[in-house]
């Protein structure tokens, strides 16, 4: 073992999970790798680096390794070594766990495999190398599979101390058969997305899509490993998952194209590697490769749902579908599909919606299925769940796979970070004898260095694991797994239900503005295909990638689109207008209300104008009236309204869709009616008085000609009454009939006043009678006529008719 100045890899701090029961939820932090760090007891800055890593094998039972140890600081330890060794077989993924996520060591037995001294000059400047190496035949005279740590350590003099570890490094060695009699069967998903970028205007957000989809950007990097190395090679068995607002910006991209920018829109020429990048995915699938589509903006599924838009997440689904099929040329799946939700968060819920849209597999994080309670080695990803719809296959995505491969970032040496995937494979198959599935599905910002990802999907097929279809694994049958959970952890991380419903009411004003611009009752065939693609469902697409899961650590990127387009649906329903008079005089019962219409966009719009007000009683006129409004179109008419009486009533003019949708603010007015004139109610309700008076005035006349009409037939007897008066009186002066006032019927009511008589129905009085007029109380005894004169005068008046009573009767009448 010697030591030569030479440079080495930094191993950085990697983030793992704390250990647990395999396939239960735990809580990430961060931690050293280990590759090595600061001495905690020395605190001595020493680091030890691997530069280079064999692992052994039954063919080959020798393990070498080279590497570096650097030490900072003022003060030199003396008396340095390096000492190899190897542990005891890992009895569970926990115990891996624990030795790479930085928590208290597992029980190991290590034993030495090789040593010796380390010198480093006290004024070297470059870290000084070691090599190591050592045969281990023995260790694969066993026929199972084991995974055992491997142990760098470090150790030295600082000052007075006794010789102890001043810095360590850990990887692992997986030691098998040439075959175990049962593999693990590996299912990769590899999704091809990246944030959406797709405005409602028509513009990029950005133009960094370019460097992920040139030679050597991440994008390209993904599918380097799926490209066929022979002529009529199968591809690899991995399922592409595909974002299809990724292709959509792509296809864009390959002519030329604009996004925005601080400065405003600005101008880009056409891509080549968008075209050339589309036509590899387009391949794959040509050669059998599975590809399957994600939802359309990859949006929150669980947010969605539990925001109740399940409309939304629908059509997200849908659209994902239909743009995906169309890029490879096929048909449209409704059945079966293939449901990855992002990060595999799906509660029962979403698995629910997701089966009633015609899911059949849903892939989600093996967290939220942990492992049964009995179970101690990690069950396999297949199980069913039950939904409303039936039976859907759910395939638990390993996430202590996905933490090994997504974890690695190339500063790191790429074999160490191998040894690392390589023993989790291999623990998976060591903890229990019998074949079961695992999931490797990697996270969608996925960014593999040069090479990494070749290296990962030849590493599945081994004697431990092998590759197989995503649609191969079969349901587990006995239960390994306990049911479909949702912790806090996974809620905490949606889009908040107060956001995807904000964004929902904008859809809905878009979908209002769809009816009025593409109202399917007068547009139909490729006018209304045209008029749905290029004006409703930019907007609509936008509000839809505005809840996209890539937006839960990154807010303002989805509220910005979410307002962009917001903006769009405000310009287009302000530049739909009704503008009429606020005050509008009717001078007869019939008049007219002038309205103008107003179309400011650039599409044809169709609007059913309505009036109502508020007193339906009193004002009548027509209620709807339909118009199609041409681009940039101001329609003027007149509507004719009846006022049923004289007043001010107001009226509502508003402006609706086809469906009876309210347009917008600006598509409404309010005008008062005033009204001068006698309605129908009116006139009806004067003639009706006057024939009342009418008919009184008549039955009066009547009343008056009978009564005349009685006094002419009593003249005769009136005579004879007043010669036998006169006889009486003349024989018996003071005695006789009383000459008090002459009886008449109540209802003949007679004018008084001076010079008149009751009983002479409204004449003048005869002037003997006027000279005689009483000026004592009507109602007295008198003894003699008026005034106290004779009685003899009176002896004209008519006698009463007989039968009727005897009424004292006032001058005037009463």
């Amino acid at each position: 073992m010697g030591i030569s100045p030479d440079g080495g890899t930094i191993a950085q701090p990697i983030t793992r999970t704390n250990p647990g029961t395999s396939g239960t939820s735990s809580t990430q932090q961060t931690t050293p790798g280990t590759a090595g760090a600061t001495n905690g007891t020395t605190g001595l800055p020493i680091e030890v680096r691997l530069t280079s890593l064999v692992t052994p094998s039954a063919a080959a039972p020798q393990l070498r390794m080279t590497g570096t140890v650097d030490v900072g600081g003022t003060v030199l330890p003396t008396d340095l070594g390096v000492v190899l060794e190897v542990g005891g077989p890992l009895r569970s993924r926990g115990e891996l766990a624990q030795l790479t996520s930085g928590g208290p060591p597992p029980q190991i037995r290590y034993s030495t495999l090789a040593s010796g001294p380390l010198t480093i000059s006290p004024t070297a400047t470059t870290p000084g190398q070691f090599a190591a190496q050592a045969d281990v035949p023995a260790l694969f005279r066993s026929s199972t599979v084991s995974v055992r740590p491997v142990q760098i350590r470090i150790v030295g003099r600082v000052g007075e101390r006794a010789r102890s570890t001043v810095a360590s490094l850990t990887t692992f060695i997986v030691v098998s058969p040439p075959q175990a009699a049962a593999r693990t069967a590996v299912v990769t998903v590899l999704p091809v997305s990246s944030k959406p970028r797709l405005r409602s205007d028509g513009l990029l957000t950005d133009d960094t899509l370019t460097d992920e989809v040139r030679d050597g950007g991440r994008l390209d990097a993904l599918l380097d490993p799926l490209e066929s190395t022979a002529p009529g090679a199968p591809p690899p068995q991995v399922a592409l998952a595909v974002d299809p607002t990724l292709v959509q910006a792509l296809r864009r991209m390959e002519d030329p194209y604009r996004y925005a920018s601080p400065s405003g829109a600005r101008d880009a020429p056409a891509d080549p590697d968008a075209g050339a990048f589309l036509d590899r995915i387009k391949d794959f699938a040509r050669r059998g490769g599975t590809v399957i589509a994600l939802p359309y903006g990859d949006t929150d599924l669980p947010a969605l749902v539990r925001a109740d838009q399940l409309d939304t997440l629908q059509y997200s689904v849908n659209t994902g579908q239909v743009v995906i099929a169309g890029l490879l040329g096929g048909g449209i799946q409704r059945s079966g599909t293939i449901a990855f939700p992002a990060d595999g968060i799906a509660d029962a819920p979403t698995v629910d919606v997701l089966g009633a849209n015609g899911a059949g597999t849903v892939i989600v994080d093996d967290r939220l299925l942990p492992a049964a309670q009995a179970v101690r080695y990690t069950p396999s990803a297949a199980v069913t769940v039950a939904t409303s719809t039936g039976q859907v296959r759910v395939l638990a995505a390993d996430h202590r796979l996905a933490d090994a491969v997504a974890g690695y970032d190339g500063q790191q040496l790429p074999e160490q970070a191998l040894a690392r995937f390589r023993a989790e494979l291999a623990m998976i198959t060591a903890e229990q004898p019998n074949e079961r599935a695992a999931v490797l599905a990697l996270p969608r910002d996925f960014t593999p260095p040069a090479g990494w990802l070749n290296s990962i999907l030849r590493s599945l097929d081994s004697a431990y694991s092998r590759p197989v279809g995503i649609r191969e694994p079969s349901p587990d049958a006995t239960r390994q797994r306990a049911g479909l959970t949702y912790n806090a952890d996974a809620q905490s991380r949606e889009l908040p239900v107060d956001y995807v419903k904000g964004v929902g009411q904008i859809r809905g004003e878009v979908a209002v503005l769809s009816a009025a611009f593409c109202p399917p009752t007068t547009m139909t065939g490729l006018g209304l295909l045209k008029c749905q693609q290029d004006l409703v469902a930019p907007m609509s697409n936008t509000l839809i990638t505005a809840l996209s899961a890539w937006w839960r650590t990154d807010r303002l990127g989805g509220f910005s689109l979410a307002q962009q387009a917001d903006g769009q649906v405000g310009d287009y329903r302000s530049k739909i207008r009704v503008v009429a008079s606020r005050i509008v005089n009717l001078t007869s019962s019939r008049g007219r209300v002038p309205v103008t219409l107003e179309n400011g966009s650039d599409w044809n719009v169709t609007v059913v104008l309505k009036l109502s007000s508020t007193d339906r009683g009193r004002l009548v006129s027509a209620t709807e009236v339909t118009r199609v409004l041409e681009p940039f179109q101001k329609d003027q008419f007149e509507i004719e309204v009846d006022a049923e009486s004289a007043g001010t009533f107001p009226v509502d003019i508003r402006l609706e869709t086809v469906d009876g949708q309210a347009v917008g603010p600006d598509a409404a007015a309010r005008v008062l009616v005033r009204s001068t004139v006698y309605g129908a109610i009116a006139t009806a309700i004067t003639i009706g008085a006057i024939g009342v008076l009418m008919l009184a005035v008549l039955i009066r006349l009547l009343r008056r000609l009978r009564a005349r009409s009685r006094g002419g037939s009593a003249a005769t007897a009136a005579t004879a009454t007043a010669t036998a008066t006169t006889a009486v009186d003349a024989a018996a002066p003071g005695t006789g009939p009383d000459p008090g006032w002459p009886e008449r019927p109540v209802d003949d009511p007679v004018p008084a006043g001076p010079g008149h008589d009751p009983y002479f129905d409204g004449l003048t009085a005869p002037a003997a009678y006027r000279e005689r007029e009483p000026t004592g109380s009507p109602y007295g005894q008198p003894t003699g006529g008026p005034g106290g004169r004779a009685a003899g005068p009176w002896s004209e008046r008519p006698a009463a008719p007989a039968g009727s009573a005897s009424q004292p009767r006032r001058r005037d009448g009463r």
